[in-house]
């Protein structure tokens, strides 16, 4: 099974990633992939990200980019963060199609937690894509708390991405994620049960 995870800033998907990875399923972090990218020492997107904002986007060693310093540029500015997507979208692209060829070819169950999946139309690439939920009050809160987000940054990303409810309704399968960690991790456990089930019997 190929599938992909969603859901909003501070839903919990990073948190059903690892546990999904706790029960042997292959992981591929979407977030972890850009970071890597941004982080590229001397990369031609390190080039063109210079090119188009300027050497402040640049972070100490000169080589690689200040993600915070990118993000005050682009975030609440529809034109320039599509800039930014159209750079960065195809070297993750890159990466996430020879993981998913990888899983394929052995056969083994990978689960890949892409935040902007159906912004993106990358649904057809998975089996079965996954949307976490949880309350906004609740998300806001576990950033303020783990991430030090203000509520106009939060809503700053909320704008950029679908809104919670949509994301669940254009998903396969779903997860309400407004209680504990060890909560999440029982239903986990159950959808990835039930899952095997399907794949046994197919």
């Amino acid at each position: 099974m190929i599938l992909g995870v969603t859901g909003s800033i501070g839903a919990g998907k990073s948190t059903v990633k690892e546990e999904f990875s706790r029960l042997g399923w292959r992981v591929f972090d979407a977030d972890a992939v850009c970071h890597d990218i941004y982080a590229d020492p001397g990369s031609a997107f390190f080039s063109r990200i210079v090119g188009t904002w300027g050497r402040g986007t640049a972070a100490p060693d000169g080589r690689s980019i200040d993600r915070k310093k990118l993000a005050q540029k682009v975030f609440g500015r529809p034109e320039e963060l599509k800039k930014l997507t159209d750079l960065l979208y195809p070297e993750l692209e890159k990466r996430l199609d020879a993981a998913i060829a990888a899983c394929r070819k052995e056969k083994a169950d990978g689960i890949f937690e892409i935040p902007l999946l159906f912004e993106n139309g990358y649904e057809k690439r998975f089996d079965a894509v996954l949307a976490v939920w949880s309350a906004f009050p609740v998300r806001c809160r576990r950033l303020e708390e783990k991430r030090a987000l203000g509520g106009e940054e939060i809503r700053q990303r909320e704008a950029a991405q679908l809104p919670a409810g949509e994301k669940l309704e254009l998903a396969d399968l779903a997860l309400v994620n407004n209680g504990s960690r060890e909560l999440l991790r029982r239903q986990v456990g159950v959808l990835a049960g039930k899952i095997s089930s399907m794949t046994t019997v197919k």
